[in-house]
């Protein structure tokens, strides 16, 4: 019986403390990408992303609460005119990072966040979000939107170039 309690002690001290040292590591992120990379855990840019997925879809979408983008110095571009950024048109859903009524979750730079059709960052039925450090630039929507259906977002030391469209109705742009 002693032995047993004994064995049993171990085997919690050890799944305790097992808990304590692991850390995952954080995924990382560089290069072109065909479709959504959904945020599951920490992410790290590791170089510049070219974001070549479908027309309408966002290039990354937060699939989890309580997680981190980090862009690391890097740039996040999407489809837009180099030049012009949209031409004009905005295309609905297609943004370079979306929260995805995620909450918890925050994006920091400093890095950059450009050229998406719609808007560089959304903010969607979230809870307590963070976006610090970054750039957004020549976006056609707004560089970041935040939706009525989010709470508590800080939005801290981030600028915000050339969004907007010049289309009637779908100007937006800024934060």
């Amino acid at each position: 019986m002693r032995t047993r309690v004994l064995l049993t002690a171990l085997l919690i001290v050890g799944a305790v403390s097992a808990g304590f040292t692991r850390q995952a590591r954080p995924d990382s992120v560089s290069g072109t990408i065909t479709r959504t990379f959904s945020i599951v855990a920490n992410t790290d840019l590791t170089g510049d992303v070219t974001c070549d997925v479908a027309d309408g879809t966002p290039c990354f979408s937060f699939a989890v609460p309580d997680v981190q983008l980090r862009l690391k110095g890097f740039t996040v571009t999407g489809k837009g005119n180099p030049t012009t950024g949209c031409g004009g048109t905005v295309t609905a859903g297609e943004v370079g990072v979306t929260t995805n009524g995620q909450s918890r979750v925050v994006i920091s730079g400093p890095g950059l966040i450009q050229r998406f059709r719609h808007h560089g960052v959304q903010v969607t039925a979230s809870f307590d979000t963070r976006l610090e450090g970054l750039t957004v630039s020549t976006n056609c929507g707004s560089g970041i939107f935040v939706l009525a259906t989010s709470v508590g977002t800080l939005i801290e030391g981030n600028t915000a170039v050339r969004n907007g469209s010049s289309v009637a109705g779908q100007a937006c742009g800024g934060i």
